[in-house]
């Protein structure tokens, strides 16, 4: 008001209205700004909010991508053109043993270079590359490695699913089926010759006498084969029945059982151990497995001792069976519990085994949660270890199927 009188004083009426109008539009223009200002200030912290929104909802999407990729089981790299790797999950840096692969070649943390050219095929193709790998380090295994481009980019992804496990369970099935035909038509070839020679000559007293112990002992062999095998199948496939089992009689009784057969031998066989010692187990199994363990250092040892021994150790119990026989060489120790598998193929066939005891004994003792292992040198004698859980043991019963 201050304002409109001094004009009002100073400037002739005519002149009055007009200024009064100029003053009130630019009021009303300065308003009219301060609103679209304000207006524009809450727009953009709306836009703001929005890309902070955005971005927090990409950082968790990248976080739950990268979890995903640390927990997977199968190697998984990305890496440039060069290659350069540019990022290395959890599994990729055990398999090759690198602990910070990133920044380096793919060549200088895989030692393959089968592997870096199929990377650079990729990158230099633009297709899907895929092959079957067998990598020297740290340690020899094989992988299935696919290699493709970013969708929209220039970086390669690499993946490695390791099939070691596979193949070796693929060979073990191959030569079990080759054994276990071999191991049966040998026996029945025999049995077929001889028959076919008594028939020949009927009359030949000697001969049928000769050749039907021999028909007999190869029918047994057949028998035992059989029956192995059936033990075998019973302990891969059938849940084990527990109950109180005293192990350190269920050896005491085997020591007792197998003492004439190593007198024979000339060898001294021992059992120390207490009294009672009870775990859960099945009782049948674990005299199968003494059985199959002692008989076994009896057979491969010509002079000397076999010694066994039970002993608790914690919340396990430890059984050693430690002879002074033939031993074993390093190069056989990693596969003498596979199924037919021989170090001597001509001495086992002579001690009348089947070459599946070992087997029985190692899917039996892991069946029961337990643990089986050897220590062995050639013509030093070996020592079977056997660990097994004591369980919640309750009292052994009298007999048990």
């Amino acid at each position: 008001m201050a304002v409109l009188s001094i004009v009002a004083l100073t400037v002739p009426a005519m002149v009055v209205p007009a200024v009064v109008g100029a003053i009130l539009a630019a009021f009303a223009s300065g308003i009219g700004f301060q609103r679209r200002t304000l207006g524009a200030r809450r727009d953009l912290e709306r836009e703001r909010s929005r890309a902070s929104l955005l971005e927090a909802k990409l950082d968790s999407q990248r976080n739950a991508v990268d979890l995903l990729a640390e927990g997977l089981e199968i190697a998984v790299f990305l890496c440039d053109a060069r290659p350069i790797i540019l990022y290395a999950n959890r599994k990729a840096t055990e398999m090759f043993k690198f602990e910070n692969p990133v920044g380096r070649t793919m060549l200088a943390v895989t030692l393959s270079y089968d592997l870096e050219s199929l990377v650079t095929a990729c990158a230099q193709t633009r297709e899907k590359q895929h092959a079957e790998l067998t990598f020297a380090y740290p340690d020899e295994r094989t992988a299935l490695a696919e290699a493709w481009m970013e969708p929209e980019g220039d970086r390669v992804f690499l993946s490695l699913y390791e099939t070691t496990d596979l193949r070796r369970l693929e060979r073990v099935r191959t030569d079990f089926v080759a054994n276990v035909s071999h191991e049966l038509r040998t026996p029945l070839t025999t049995i077929r010759a001889m028959a076919e020679t008594l028939q020949d000559e009927p009359g030949n007293r000697e001969l049928l006498d000769r050749y039907l112990a021999k028909i007999i002992a190869e029918v047994d062999r057949l028998s035992l084969i059989a029956n192995d095998l059936l033990i075998l199948s019973a302990a891969e496939s059938n849940p084990v029945r527990k109950h109180g089992c005293n192990i350190a009689e269920v050896f005491r009784s085997v020591v007792q059982q197998l003492g004439p057969k190593a007198h024979d031998k000339g060898l001294k066989l021992e059992f120390t151990g207490p009294s009672d010692l009870v775990i859960e187990a099945n009782q049948a199994q674990m005299s199968q497995v003494a059985i199959n363990l002692v008989d076994n250092a009896i057979n491969y040892t010509s002079e000397g001792s076999v010694e066994v021994v039970v002993q608790p150790e914690g919340d396990q119990v430890v059984i050693m069976v430690r002879d002074t026989g033939m031993g074993i060489a390093s190069e056989h120790l990693p596969r003498i519990f596979e199924r037919f598998y021989r170090v001597d193929k001509g001495r086992s066939r002579s001690t009348g085994g089947t070459g599946l005891g070992l087997s029985i004994i190692k899917h039996i003792v892991e069946a029961h949660g337990g643990q089986v292992n050897v220590q062995s040198a050639l013509n030093q004698g070996s020592t079977f270890f056997i660990r097994l859980p004591v369980g919640h043991a309750s009292e052994p019963e009298i007999s048990e199927a």
